[in-house]
């Protein structure tokens, strides 16, 4: 089945119904729930969050290391572990520890597992925070599982990803249109987001201990250092690609929670803590898991990618829902349940999602995924426009590389 023939597809698709899946507990009466704040936190960031990482850097890895494609035979274990991990989740009361431990982090662990092995044998090392991230993330899920203690770690250790991964494909994006325009060049500091990722984890590591006023101080300066990087990639040019412009928006999401929850910190009585995190959950993770998600189902034209009107009601309902979640939980009184409206508006985007992407379950998996650079070259040199010279195709293998590496 060609849903399997790119971790992308099954992976995605499972982030997509649990976006769903996750906050509907807050429309069930009371009585026929799991505990709402418990049930969906976990689930936002260990269900939905995790599929559509594993996908993403599944589906990069090839490009990493210059390998092949995934077989099949990995995507169908991949998914079922995460499966597995669901059903850990949901009677994990009822299962011996040992079982629930090892169902509950198996998943993160054949990940570690695979991406090292990539990174390893191609010897792409400075991938190695790939399967880094992802025992990290497998660790913490174990603790929570021991402790019964939810924390801000775990919301923080994404952040780190989208760092990593959106502040250098963003930019990277942005730079190959905006030479295709002919405007100004962008500008970036990759040294500002490395700055911003120390901070960040700093944070996360005082956190594991105790609370401290210092953690929202190092909080309020990643964001700071994001934005000032932000500041050089032209943002409000890519308003005229819209494909390009949902990834900006996402993006701007990260500093800005970071900023919010540091306040929050050291603000806690001005700023409720809660609605600064939904910032970075609902804001910086789930729009960029759209944003990013939604490009693999897009059309390609020429060197273009096309956001159509499904994708883009879809990512605007899903950053409604953020801001409503935020701003309803900052002090002042308002006239309808801003829970329930964000919900409802997460997942009439989510849903909107779903039928923009299921149709990209079938058919051959266009390579790039995340981009239409490549695929369009090749469509290009093989539709009769003449037979590239070697010095051609190595130009253009070693600019695709370049494309790749630093967006897919």
């Amino acid at each position: 089945m060609s849903i399997w023939q790119a971790p992308h597809r099954p992976l995605f698709l499972l982030a997509g119904l649990w976006a769903l899946v996750a906050p509907a507990v807050w429309l069930l009466p009371e009585g026929t729930r799991p505990e709402p704040v418990a049930w969906h936190r976990h689930e936002l960031l260990f269900g939905m969050t995790s599929a559509a990482a594993g996908g993403y850097l599944l589906t990069a890895l090839p490009a990493w290391t210059k390998g092949g494609a995934l077989a099949p035979a990995v995507t169908i274990l991949v998914t079922c572990l995460w499966c597995a991990a669901r059903l850990t989740a949901a009677f994990s009361a009822q299962l011996p520890f040992v079982i629930a431990a090892i169902g509950a982090s198996a998943y993160f662990v054949c990940l570690a597992v695979i991406l090292a092995h990539g990174v390893a044998s191609s010897g792409a090392w400075h991938r190695l925070w790939a399967p880094i991230g992802m025992a990290v993330l497998g660790a913490n899920a174990l603790f929570l599982l021991a402790e019964g203690v939810d924390t801000t770690i775990t919301p923080l250790l994404y952040i780190v990803l989208i760092i990593l991964i959106g502040g250098r494909a963003v930019p990277a994006f942005t730079r190959r249109w905006l030479d295709g325009t002919g405007a100004s060049p962008l500008r970036d500091r990759p040294a500002l987001s490395c700055l911003a990722i120390v901070g960040v984890l700093a944070t996360a590591l005082i956190e594991a201990f105790r609370q401290h006023p210092a953690s929202g101080y190092a909080l309020i300066f990643s964001g700071a250092l994001l934005l000032a990087q932000m500041s050089g990639w032209q943002s409000v040019r890519t308003y005229r690609y819209p494909a390009l412009f949902m990834l900006h928006l996402a993006f701007a999401w990260t500093p800005a929670g970071l900023v919010l929850n540091g306040l929050a910190v050291v603000f806690p009585d001005r700023i409720p803590p809660a609605a600064a995190l939904h910032a970075l959950t609902m804001g910086a993770m789930g729009t960029m898991m759209a944003a990013m998600m939604m490009r693999s189902a897009m059309r390609r034209d020429g060197q273009t990618l096309i956001a159509n009107g499904t994708m883009a009601c879809a990512f605007g309902l899903v950053s409604l829902s953020a801001l409503l979640r935020v701003l309803g939980g900052l002090p002042g009184e308002a006239r309808f349940d801003p829970v329930v409206a964000a919900t409802i508006c997460w997942m009439a985007g989510w849903t909107l999602f779903l039928i923009a992407y299921i149709p990209a379950l079938i058919g051959p998996v266009p390579r790039p995924v995340f981009s239409a650079a490549l695929s369009n070259r090749v469509e290009a040199s093989t539709a009769g426009v003449g037979r590239p010279d070697t010095r051609t195709i190595l130009s253009r293998r070693s600019e695709s590389t370049t494309t790749i590496n630093g967006n897919d």
